[in-house]
């Protein structure tokens, strides 16, 4: 069995840390005849789940969903015409399984369910959190990664305008030789493709993920309680203390998230005290250009 998909650490010359850019899949390289003989069994129909079963459904994949028949997950999936099985008996119709982060999947439920796919079936995670707390597949099974950019719902959203969401992918285990041409099918299926498909591991992830929860958006959190507690105590009323951090440090990032940290996150004072906007971007923090290519592969931010 090989492993695949598992990134050196980033290489460091004389203590400086040399960036690398992910790498993308070539659309040009997907082959759909690669999931024309395949079951898909999507387990949960959620937003994260409905979409991938909907695009695939849309792109000709034989495709069911995993839920109670009692469901209210089953009543959704029924009246968009998706056939709906048992979990434990779509695994078993499937040569790929679909486990989406949405869902309230565990390990220890999970993984009795797999032990009934065969060498060459393919297993695909929304999101490295079932890997890192202990996930395997049976022997001669790929595991695979594709973690959507955006919210949950813009999945399906994008595909119906005839657009995608650029998605995040990884190879655990490649048993049989064929994960990453199937998981290249599987992103063009699902529209992810059409924006592109940037190259990582579910270690990388994983580990980014953690660190960015514990080290930056955490930390943004109480600072902004610390500040919003910091001018109460200095009289000020509620609801200015409000606007002015939580609601304020919104509108900061919307125009982040569109534009970058650049020039328009300064005012025209301190603007006007930069010898010139080239030099300006020539101290630019490199997450400036990275932002940029980033935002080129989100439509809905253009």
């Amino acid at each position: 069995m090989r492993t695949a998909g598992r990134l050196p650490p980033l290489a460091r010359t004389r203590g400086t840390v040399v960036s690398r850019q992910a790498q993308r899949l070539d659309p040009n390289s997907a082959d759909l005849t690669l999931l024309q003989d395949r079951q898909v069994a999507v387990l949960g129909f959620g937003p994260v789940g409905s979409g991938h079963a909907l695009n695939l459904r849309d792109s000709g994949v034989d495709v069911r969903v995993g839920v109670p028949a009692d469901s209210r997950a089953a009543a959704r999936a029924e009246i968009e015409g998706i056939l709906v099985v048992e979990a434990a008996d779509a695994v078993r119709q499937a040569d790929i399984v679909v486990l989406p982060a949405d869902e309230a999947l565990d390990v220890a439920t999970v993984a009795p369910l797999l032990g009934a796919l065969e060498p060459g079936d393919l297993v695909l995670v929304t999101g490295p959190e079932l890997v890192r707390d202990g996930l395997t597949v049976p022997e001669g099974v790929d595991l695979v990664l594709l973690q959507g950019i955006g919210g949950a719902h813009r999945l399906r959203d994008e595909y119906l305008d005839g657009r995608g969401v650029p998605a995040l992918v990884a190879v655990e285990t490649d048993a049989s030789g064929f994960a990453w041409p199937v998981l290249t099918a599987y992103s063009q299926a699902v529209g992810a493709l059409r924006s592109g498909a940037l190259v990582t591991s579910v270690t990388e992830l994983a580990a980014a993920t953690t660190y960015a929860e514990s080290s930056v958006h955490e930390p943004v959190q109480a600072l902004v309680r610390e500040g919003f507690d910091a001018l109460i105590v200095q009289g000020v009323s509620e609801e200015v203390a409000y606007l002015v951090t939580l609601h304020e440090l919104r509108a900061r990032v919307d125009t982040a998230l569109v534009a970058g940290f650049g020039p328009t996150q300064v005012s025209d004072r301190q603007a006007a005290a930069l010898p010139s906007r080239r030099a300006a971007a020539a101290v630019a923090h490199p997450i400036e250009a990275v932002g940029r290519r980033v935002r080129a592969l989100m439509s809905w931010i253009r």
